[in-house]
């Protein structure tokens, strides 16, 4: 690890910050609507938890609009977790190693406390059984009135018919291309330089032994998917707050 003594942790930061914003226009907006959403339902959270986080973009957010809850990070990606903890250590975030794709995978966090959990652009990734054995996770996790908060793309699915559906994908990309300025730094790129950082090579190594790529033939993740498996859950209250195309502000509360 001394290789990574040597990195200028805040140049990568900030260049993850600027592809992000390319990559998904209007970031910075959802997220402060997102932590509106939880001062509106909590008020200031106890404990909040930035899921499937990276480097904890919500939660260093989080950190100024709520300076005194308890924040905590939680990924399965070592690379990313590291960038944050060199990055956001100041903010008092913890930053917690787990897959969500394992059972167990919130004995990382508090007995108690947690009254937030924050998600963006991940949970996608996720089979239908797997938001299923989530939304069981975060019904046991979360206290009465406690909140979850997903912005992330949500196809629409068959109850909203073909036609529907496919242009509500056709307008998401034609959307996000127009917003994302060709100078930025993209994904790929972004990714295709960390490569390029021998220092990064242990944690790189690491990050793809974790990380298996889905199954092409995986059924993308519908707003039903997510709104019956909350519901089943135990949530008491579910619903979208914020719409654009097929990508969502999904809310339940406990």
């Amino acid at each position: 690890m001394s290789q990574l003594s040597h990195v200028n942790w805040v140049d990568w930061m900030e260049r993850w910050d600027r592809q992000q914003a390319g990559y998904l226009p209007r970031r910075d907006e959802q997220i402060a609507l997102m932590l509106e959403i939880v001062e509106r339902v909590v008020g200031h959270p106890t404990g909040l938890l930035d899921l499937a986080s990276g480097p904890g973009s919500i939660a260093s957010r989080a950190a100024e609009r709520f300076p005194d809850t308890h924040l905590f990070a939680l990924d399965v990606d070592p690379f990313l977790l590291e960038l944050g903890r060199r990055t956001r250590g100041a903010a008092a975030i913890e930053f917690l190693e787990a897959d969500l794709r394992q059972a167990g995978w919130d004995e990382v966090l508090p007995a108690a406390g947690l009254n937030a959990v924050c998600t963006a652009t991940s949970l996608h990734y996720l089979t239908a059984d797997q938001i299923v054995s989530l939304a069981v996770v975060l019904a046991n996790r979360l206290p009465p009135d406690g909140v979850f908060v997903n912005i992330d793309t949500m196809r629409l699915g068959e109850e909203s018919g073909p036609r529907l559906d496919h242009l509500a994908v056709a307008l998401r990309e034609h959307l996000w291309d127009g917003d994302n300025p060709v100078e930025v730094e993209g994904w790929q790129g972004w990714w295709t330089a960390a490569r390029a950082e021998p220092a990064f090579a242990t944690l790189l190594a690491e990050r793809d032994r974790r990380l298996i790529s889905p199954d092409p033939d995986q059924a993308p993740i519908t707003l039903a998917d997510m709104t019956n498996a909350f519901r089943s859950a135990g949530f008491a209250e579910v619903g979208v707050l914020a719409q654009e195309a097929d990508k969502h502000t999904f809310v339940a509360i406990r």
